[in-house]
């Protein structure tokens, strides 16, 4: 099964960034991702990584959040301010955890932004760490620490059926194109809009996760609310409600 990882999107710092790996290296994650380029080996992240140096030579890099998730099945952002998914306290999402799909991502965002509402939105979860200040905010290599401290020993998440998730991936990608390529035959969707479209339709099936059944009535239910049913067509006569 693939390793649990963990997503830095645009850290700012090259220490926090040593720090982070750090932390993974005591906890037991190797797995480290990075929406934006990668540190250099020049840079002070390698100096206080000490034992996390493995991890930032191995740690990949992603031109944006939806492609740093891998393989993840299960992703979960951190955040301190209030949004429309709602915060799940990191102690309550650690009891969570071995209920949800592995492998897991962890988000962490820019030290001086954190991450935006569409990057949380993205996520399967919202997470905060409590602290006694309501708008205090943590370190990123701290709140990496502290994250890992609470979910590294917990049991290991149910992984899911080997092959299925990867099949299931595939095909929730071709009903996007697919999607996609029915709003264009019926100009629906604007073409400066197509590749926003191509995403917020990719993040909600994510979040989702539809059956191929569930993806199956989709087809069908656009399909008709579109006029574009190949029954109808051929001059069937629709069925009745």
């Amino acid at each position: 099964m693939p390793a649990h990882r963990i997503i830095l999107v645009e850290p700012e710092l090259p220490e926090n960034i040593g720090f982070v790996a750090r932390a993974m290296s005591c906890f037991g994650w190797s797995d480290l991702a990075f929406v934006g380029p990668a540190p250099d080996p020049s840079s002070a992240a390698w100096r206080t990584a000490t034992l996390g140096k493995e991890i930032l030579e191995s740690a990949t890099s992603h031109p944006d959040l939806q492609s740093a998730f891998g393989q993840a099945r299960t992703t979960i952002a951190f955040t301190r301010r209030p949004h429309q998914k709602g915060l799940v306290d990191l102690p309550d999402m650690a009891q969570r955890l071995p209920r949800l799909e592995a492998p897991v991502a962890l988000v962490f965002g820019r030290e001086s932004i954190g991450l935006t509402s569409e990057e949380v939105l993205s996520c399967d979860f919202a997470c905060q760490i409590p602290t006694s200040h309501p708008t205090g905010s943590l370190n990123l290599g701290q709140a990496a620490a502290i994250a890992l401290s609470w979910l590294h020993d917990k049991p290991a998440p149910r992984p899911p059926q080997p092959g299925k998730g990867a099949a299931l991936a595939s095909l929730r990608e071709q009903w996007v194109r697919q999607t996609l390529e029915r709003s264009d035959a019926l100009e629906l969707l604007h073409p400066a809009r197509r590749e926003a479209g191509r995403r917020h339709l990719a993040a909600l099936l994510r979040r989702l996760r539809p059956t191929r059944e569930e993806l199956r009535f989709l087809t069908a239910l656009l399909a008709r609310l579109t006029g574009d049913n190949p029954r109808h067509k051929a001059g069937r006569t629709p069925p009745e409600n």
